[in-house]
């Protein structure tokens, strides 16, 4: 599968999915990796956060009360109108591509991307442009699915043939190894659950 069919096949399937989504196995899957990223923003009572990747917004819902200023962007059309119907009100939603983020340079004092980055098909672009919106003193955290090798190699041959747009999963070295290449430094991986994992990197500057 090739990088623009992985794009649209992402793309197709959270619009597909997106007014059942929170009954669906992908809404069911995110839901206990929520727990790792509250704690993690626990210490953010003010500022700018961009939920990348946001879907039908329901973690900008968890955390509407931090006095955070809530962004979040996705790429599926119908995942933005859900997410705008619900909590329109507390966060900034818009459309669009993570590979082209519409925001000012240094917008972001956090940045959170949950079960997404696997769908990246250029993560470098996407890590490039986090990168770029975010403060210099400002926290990346990225939640995405895990799974040990060679279960990990298995996986990612057979993302070939996902109707899903799954692209790559990723391991710590190989995850800290691409932050490194993209000004970032990963200081934490850590499991939160059996086959997700939660990383946390900084700019370097």
């Amino acid at each position: 599968m090739n990088k623009v069919d992985a794009k649209e096949k992402t793309r197709r399937h959270f619009n597909e999915t997106a007014d059942h989504y929170v009954d669906s196995h992908d809404g069911k899957f995110v839901q206990h990796m929520y727990t790792s990223l509250l704690k993690e923003l626990e210490k953010f009572t003010s500022g700018k956060l961009l939920d990348i990747g946001c879907g039908n917004g329901d973690f900008l819902g968890l955390i509407k009360d931090r006095g955070l200023e809530l962004h979040g962007i996705d790429l599926a059309e119908n995942m933005v109108k859900v997410a705008k119907k619900r909590y329109g009100d507390i966060a900034q939603i818009i459309l669009g591509d993570a590979e082209n983020l519409p925001y000012e340079e240094g917008m972001f004092d956090v940045i959170i991307c949950n079960a997404s980055f696997h769908h990246y098909t250029n993560p470098r672009a996407v890590l490039a442009q986090m990168r770029r919106v975010l403060k210099n003193n400002g926290v990346l955290l990225i939640g995405d699915p895990w799974m040990p090798q060679p279960l990990r190699g298995l996986m990612d041959y057979f993302t070939r043939f996902s109707n899903e747009g799954d692209f790559h999963y990723y391991g710590k070295e190989e995850m800290r190894n691409l932050m490194n290449e993209c000004s970032f430094r990963l200081i934490d991986s850590k499991k939160t659950g059996k086959h997700t994992i939660l990383f946390k990197a900084i700019p370097m500057l």
